[in-house]
């Protein structure tokens, strides 16, 4: 399981490194939500609960952003809800201390990914991404640890590479 569940951890950082390189908020959301789902997978077979319960959560919360552009969506309160709920859903799926560092991450990536604007989604990896790398680190996630690497590379990048430029959409 150990041997599958790293393969997995690979194959989601393989499918994550084009999302920051996505020009538009919803081709990037449709890539974090795949490779959401191949990391609860991961996660599952790692026994890292609190990654797995925080991950379906992005997995709504990506549906729910992708569709921001349809009434019921475009509610302003979504991202603090979900925020919450993965507080909440932390409580349940506790490992440890080291719990804290995926919580503090994916929430506020969650409150930052909700922004409307490529550019400081990009941007709030350089915070977000090493938290979850700590995490990463004591459930020994080695796609999650190269995933998060190449999540602030790949912004980096992004961001140089987008810089002031017409053609990145913004919504």
């Amino acid at each position: 399981m150990e041997i599958i569940a790293q393969i997995l951890g690979i194959a989601g950082v393989i499918v994550y490194f084009f999302a920051f390189q996505a020009k538009t908020y919803k081709k990037l959301m449709i890539i974090q939500t795949i490779t959401a789902t191949i990391f609860c997978v991961h996660y599952l077979l790692l026994n890292a609960t609190s990654a797995l319960a925080l991950n379906i959560v992005i997995i709504l919360r990506n549906i729910v952003y992708y569709n921001n552009d349809k009434k019921f969506f475009s509610c302003k309160l979504f991202p603090f809800i979900f925020a919450a709920i993965m507080v909440g859903i932390s409580v349940f799926s506790w490992e440890d201390y080291y719990s804290l560092y995926i919580i503090a991450g994916l929430a506020l990536n969650t409150l930052f990914t909700s922004l409307p604007n490529s550019q400081t989604i990009r941007k709030s990896i350089l915070i977000t991404s090493p938290l979850v790398f700590v995490y990463n680190i004591f459930v020994f996630s080695i796609g999650g640890m190269i995933n998060e690497a190449i999540a602030v590379i790949s912004s980096i990048i992004g961001i140089i590479r987008y810089k002031k430029s017409k053609n990145v959409e913004q919504l």
